[in-house]
């Protein structure tokens, strides 16, 4: 018969590593949505030239400069400068330390996505003054396709009539008195 020998067993992240070792950097990402940085706007699919904003603090002890953007999006969106161009971004501007910063990016909506989350992910590009050499960071996120809330209606009848139901149409769906046929 075999003898059963207790063992205790850590896991290890690497040599000469603690688990509980965390790197921080200088840039942490706030939000990510369609739209720029004074305004959040819908989309749906098929809109082109869509700003896409992502926001960012500068949670570092220094100022940094020279901030560039890339972000990577799911099958079904692309850059607005063409189908296999990369989705960049550049900012103009310095980030103090404790400020908050953006980069705008444009894409394009294929058709046929859903309105639903999708994943995204950012690789942000930087410098911290005072130091020499290029910081880089990646950040994942989600972000949402709402579709678009406002319906352009238009009269059948250029007269309208009050306290009744006027003949309207919408360019994708028609409506009858009120009720889509």
């Amino acid at each position: 018969m075999g003898q059963f020998v207790a063992l205790n067993a850590f896991g290890q992240v690497s040599s000469n590593e603690s688990p509980f070792k965390r790197e921080f950097g200088a840039v942490k990402i706030l939000d990510a949505y369609f739209g720029t940085l004074e305004q959040k706007i819908e989309v749906a699919p098929g809109d082109k030239n869509v700003p896409f904003t992502v926001v960012f603090a500068n949670v570092g002890t220094q100022d940094i400069a020279g901030i560039k953007g890339q972000l990577q999006l799911p099958q079904g969106f692309s850059s607005a400068d063409g189908k296999d161009a990369l989705i960049v971004a550049d900012s103009d501007s310095e980030s103090q330390a404790g400020d908050n910063f953006s980069l705008t990016f444009f894409v394009n909506l294929d058709s046929h996505i859903l309105i639903q989350q999708y994943p995204g992910t950012v690789k942000v590009d930087y410098s911290r003054l005072r130091e020499s050499g290029q910081r880089n960071e990646f950040f994942d996120f989600k972000f949402k396709v709402t579709g678009d809330s406002t319906l352009n209606l238009k009269a059948v009848d250029p007269f309208l009539t009050s306290i009744k139901n006027n003949k309207a149409y919408h360019r994708d769906i028609k409506f009858w008195n009120g009720t889509n046929i």
